[in-house]
């Protein structure tokens, strides 16, 4: 009897170590596009309230080696030489010596400033918090700024800490303008409340876990690679990563599908309203028409081809710039981190020496009650928007 139940327990051990082996190799054999997809949805349906933290990097100048650099220099001199043929003499090294100030000024930038922020996350409260820190360190000096921001997105809401500029403002407005004396108070910016009352901002909320896998599911998946965890993730204590090697144009792919998956959304919730609804088909019309209209922009159609930001789209639209995404995970799945490295496009500012790299770093915390540095009420805020007269 006791062979039997010890033979039972083995037996029980080794389908169990077989089991998590099992849902171990399935978990590592996950293609990275389905793990980047899963580990989205999990962030905004189930692990949805988090706290988070990162900084934003420049850097001024080619990191490709050498040739690369100097191949760039001599592009900047023709350049430089091209746009001043037609001036004087005088106005022709005047030029060139602004060129050569606009660049150590990036230069030195790059070197001394970043943004780092923090932030919190509550989707079940409809509301988000991002507090960047401008930040500018060199020998001798030290200048921050912070602009605290909350989100209220049941309400459109959006609440500023702008006290490093209200302070000064206050100061010259007490004798001259008392009514634009902010005190302590947040700044708000909000959608009139008998407009949002119409607005089903929920049902759209409710469909943006959908269109943000639509929209990942419009990249190719051989896009996507699973990678060996570079320092940053080990830092995170990450299991897993998955790198997207993207472009602009493919980004704007994603852009784009996402937001007309949101407008299909819209489009059927408004087909089921009935006349008991709590919002009818009309309510429904007024958030697509905006959706598609970014939807137009970001496509670059005609309609939008002479607007400034349709223009700069429509550059964009073919545009091959790199874009590295990094995607880092625990060993539930979950995303705990992200790293994005980019070059801004130069076809505006081609006289820079050197691109313009940003890397963007974030490391996310769970916890199933975000702290949120902000509190705002009706009584510690001032409407902006009223006092503007936009509404």
């Amino acid at each position: 009897m006791r062979l039997q139940i010890t033979k039972m327990v083995l037996m029980l051990a080794v389908a169990g170590l077989m089991s998590a082996c099992g849902n171990k190799i399935k978990e590592i054999e996950e293609s990275p596009d389905k793990m980047v997809r899963a580990g989205m949805q999990r962030m905004m349906k189930e692990d949805n309230q988090f706290n988070f933290t990162g900084t934003v990097n420049l850097e001024v100048g080619n990191q490709a080696g050498a040739n690369s650099a100097d191949k760039n220099s001599e592009v900047v001199a023709q350049q430089a030489s091209s746009a001043s043929e037609e001036l004087s003499e005088v106005e022709s090294d005047y030029y060139k010596q602004q060129i050569e100030s606009v660049n150590r000024v990036m230069g030195l930038i790059s070197k001394s400033f970043s943004i780092p922020f923090t932030g919190a996350v509550d989707m079940p409260k409809g509301r988000m918090e991002v507090i960047p820190e401008f930040r500018y360190e060199s020998k001798n000096a030290l200048v921050s700024y912070k602009f605290p921001v909350y989100l209220d997105f049941n309400n459109l809401s959006m609440y500023v800490d702008a006290s490093v500029i209200t302070d000064i403002s206050d100061i010259m407005n007490q004798g001259s303008n008392p009514q634009w004396v902010i005190g302590d108070q947040y700044m708000q910016l909000a959608v009139p409340q008998d407009r949002v009352q119409h607005l089903p901002i929920t049902d759209l909320l409710k469909s943006l876990p959908k269109s943000v896998d639509d929209g990942y599911a419009a990249m190719a998946p051989s896009a996507f690679t699973k990678v060996a965890v570079d320092e940053f993730g080990k830092g995170l204590e990450a299991k897993y990563q998955v790198r997207l090697n993207s472009t602009y144009a493919m980004s704007l792919k994603y852009d784009v599908a996402m937001l007309q998956s949101l407008s299909q959304a819209l489009k059927q919730a408004a087909a089921k309203a009935g006349p008991d609804s709590k919002y009818q088909p009309q309510d429904y019309a007024v958030l697509q028409n905006i959706v598609d209209g970014l939807v137009s922009i970001y496509s670059g159609n005609d309609e939008t081809a002479n607007t400034p930001f349709g223009f700069y789209m429509a550059q964009l639209k073919n545009n091959s710039v790199p874009i590295i995404y990094n995607f880092y995970f625990d060993s539930k799945g979950r995303v705990i981190g992200t790293r994005t490295k980019m070059t801004l496009p130069r076809d505006q500012i081609k006289e820079l020496k050197g691109p313009i790299n940003i890397d963007y770093k974030v490391q996310l915390e769970y916890t199933g009650s975000p702290k949120f540095t902000m509190q705002p009420t009706s009584q510690n805020s001032v409407n902006i928007g009223s006092r503007l007269g936009m509404y």
